[in-house]
């Protein structure tokens, strides 16, 4: 019964023929996981890129299985390496849209909003909330990045794959 329960979203999810559709549904709970991840390993103070890092790790093992399954209706180990290089790439865009945001000045301006000011009470480290914010902008074009490539790169049907030779 229980098991029917959790299956019930996936099969409901499983009738959308749209690939990207079905995707953007199961990434948005990949997206909560990492990102959630992410403000974890900022509030304890590790620097942005470590904290990428290991939402990063611990995160793709989840999304491989979910975003495999779910999406592209394949449950074999063999492509995890293919799925890490991928987001290996998408990491290194990762950081360096933070750098760029963080020497951007975008953060002082969002921070210094009137309507905005209910931020500076929440429990995390003042200096760390610019890169909870920088994350937040740039966690949907990053899906994005990471369907494409998963679906270019990793998940391609074999009968497409041999119409590309």
């Amino acid at each position: 019964m229980l098991q029917k329960i959790l299956l019930y979203p996936i099969t409901l999810i499983w009738k959308i023929e749209n690939k990207l559709i079905r995707f953007l549904f199961v990434g948005a709970l990949n997206t909560a996981v990492g990102y959630f991840l992410f403000l974890f390993f900022i509030w304890i103070g590790l620097h942005y890129s470590l904290s990428l890092l290991f939402s990063q790790i611990i995160g793709v093992l989840f999304n491989y299985k979910t975003t495999g399954y779910i999406v592209f209706e394949n449950k074999s180990n063999k492509l995890l390496f293919h799925f890490f290089i991928v987001y290996g790439l998408v990491y290194l865009v990762n950081v360096l849209e933070l750098y760029l945001l963080g020497h951007s000045g975008l953060y002082e301006c969002i921070l210094s909003s009137d309507s905005l000011q209910f931020i500076h009470s929440l429990p995390i480290n003042q200096d760390k909330l610019s890169d909870a914010i920088g994350q937040a902008i740039v966690v949907l074009p990053n899906s994005l990045l990471v369907f494409y490539l998963n679906k270019k790169f990793v998940f391609q049907k074999k009968d497409t794959k041999a119409k590309e030779k």
